[in-house]
């Protein structure tokens, strides 16, 4: 994944790498996540009603857009986070025990 800065200075654009500014543990950390976001389809049904939004610790946070969409998450937990462990074992530097549930705004807009 590169992600690219365009900086106007002079009436010149300019390109910079900006993921050479940003830490790599974040880049990596944001892969894992987008990869889980994605694996978790299976789970919801429809593309885009839940994320993984953070790791913290051992604990997996997944948001969705509204209630219902989280429901249905919450009622396959057990079966998420045996999949997450599984699936990323090799990515995911400690094995997640938890699940938390949040509400979020649409990431789209």
């Amino acid at each position: 994944m590169v992600i690219i800065q365009l900086i106007y200075f002079n009436n010149i654009i300019y390109m910079k790498k900006l993921s050479s500014q940003i830490d790599i543990s974040i880049l990596e950390k944001a892969k894992i996540l987008e990869m889980i976001t994605n694996y978790i389809v299976k789970y919801t049904n429809s593309q885009n009603t839940c994320y993984a939004c953070n790791i913290i610790e051992n604990i997996l946070v997944l948001g969705a857009t509204n209630s219902s969409n989280l429901n249905l998450a919450r009622n396959y937990q057990h079966e998420i986070l045996k999949d997450v462990n599984s699936k990323f074992y090799n990515l995911l530097t400690k094995k997640l025990t938890k699940i938390k549930f949040k509400i979020i705004r649409n990431p789209i807009i």
